[in-house]
């Protein structure tokens, strides 16, 4: 992390003031908080509490959905090298002041989870996706985009919505939000329960790990994993950009992903193993 000569008090203020609309509560000096409308320390809680690694060390993390940047800058602070992307550019967010007074070396791009891959944006041994889910018209697809730039064993953390459909049934259910049904935002569209949720993030290759719930919130710990058989049915869907070559190659794409022998994208190592 850049060493930044510290701000005074009234500096700080001055330049939080000049974004109007904060998203994440970020502590920028001591006791000077961003007027965030999300409670980024209460999430960060629930997120240790699953299993979020406190020390990333030697670890490579992408934040999808990164917005001011709160959860980017806190893996930074454990160690960890972050890459955050979102659609919105960082000086239409609180980024980029927070970054700046922070002295952060998080890698901000503009970018989209339909467009990740291993070739571009390299390989990862975290992801968080948090409170980008039921914003998605293609949750799944985005799922499989995060898993190829994830390296077998990498963790994912997941946090979203659920919905009232059979809450607390086993029986995986993903309720549709038309228009602006969710809290008057048209850009809400899906909200699982905790069934639908946890099988989905299964069939796009990954291991459930743990999971918690709030009254309408949940979140899960998974770790990715190789199924041949899940890999080889998804690139049926063309969507998802992984063009597959037939049965007699069942189990390889067209781009080799993270855990292809084929590809060259820089890996690290998972969170807690030794260097």
């Amino acid at each position: 992390m850049s060493v930044t000569p510290p701000a005074s008090p009234e500096a700080v203020r001055s330049l939080i003031a000049r974004h109007a609309t904060w998203y994440h509560r970020i502590e920028l000096a001591p006791g000077i908080v961003t007027p965030g409308i999300h409670d980024s320390p209460d999430l960060l809680r629930r997120l240790d509490a699953l299993g979020l690694p406190r020390d990333g060390s030697g670890c490579r993390v992408l934040d999808v959905g990164c917005r001011d940047g709160f959860f980017a800058f806190e893996m930074e602070r454990r160690g960890a090298r972050v890459v955050g992307i979102d659609y919105a550019d960082p000086k239409a967010t609180g980024f980029s002041i927070a970054a700046g007074l922070l002295g952060s070396d998080v890698e901000y791009r503009v970018d989209n989870v339909y467009d990740l891959r291993p070739r571009t944006h390299g390989l990862f041994d975290l992801v968080l996706f948090l409170g980008v889910l039921y914003h998605l018209r293609h949750p799944m697809l985005a799922l499989d985009r995060i898993r190829s730039v994830a390296r077998p064993g990498a963790l994912l953390f997941v946090e979203t919505v659920t919905g009232e459909a059979l809450r607390t049934s086993e029986t995986p259910v993903w309720e549709f939000l038309p228009h602006d049904t969710l809290a008057g935002d048209w850009t809400n569209k899906w909200a699982p329960n905790l069934a639908g949720l946890l099988r989905v993030i299964e069939e796009c290759e990954f291991r459930i790990l743990a999971s918690a719930t709030t009254a309408d919130r949940a979140v899960v710990m998974a770790e990715a994993v190789v199924d041949v058989r899940l890999a080889y049915y998804r690139r049926l869907d063309a969507s998802t950009g992984l063009l597959g070559r037939g049965p007699a190659v069942e189990g390889w794409e067209d781009e080799p992903r993270a855990d292809d022998p084929r590809s060259t994208a820089p890996t690290s190592r998972r969170p807690g193993e030794p260097a």
